[in-house]
């Protein structure tokens, strides 16, 4: 009887530890020069990331992003990586010279857009999400354009 309860709670344990991780994407660290130049997303979503911290985005308007108030009208802003301070709170920083989250700061008609991007793929594709805890929550996945 014994055997059959550890053998049920070891199944258990196994079967949590799966379902936990099911649908997660892991972020990968990626120095700030992996993250200059143009991405592109699945349905013509644009970012060009400047290494001054800027970035001009167009087209963020797709159906997925359009729930995080994002529109489609050429915006720009800056970009940083997060950082976690004492007390684990989470600013993004421009000193930070590598990350594995980026924290976009939108300026002018779409300053109400809310999605940071997780560096994903081994670094070579950034995924748009509204939840830190979903790495792809928004299922926008851009890649660098040649």
């Amino acid at each position: 009887m014994h055997r059959t309860v550890l053998r049920a709670l070891a199944a258990l344990a196994l079967f949590l530890m799966l379902t936990a991780c099911a649908g997660s994407q892991s972020t990968t660290e990626v120095a700030a020069d992996r993250i200059t130049g143009n991405w592109a997303g699945p349905h013509g979503e644009k970012f060009t990331f400047a290494a001054d911290r800027t970035f001009s985005a167009s087209s963020l308007d797709s159906k997925n992003l359009t729930a995080a108030m994002c529109t489609g009208k050429p915006s720009e802003g800056g970009w940083a990586f997060y950082v976690t301070e004492g007390g684990g709170t989470e600013i993004s920083e421009k000193a930070v010279k590598a990350g594995s989250w980026i924290g976009l700061s939108f300026h002018g008609a779409a300053e109400n857009c809310r999605i940071d991007l997780a560096v994903v793929d081994g670094g070579k594709a950034l995924c748009a999400t509204d939840d830190r805890d979903a790495p792809c929550g928004l299922d926008v996945k851009f890649t660098r354009e040649s």
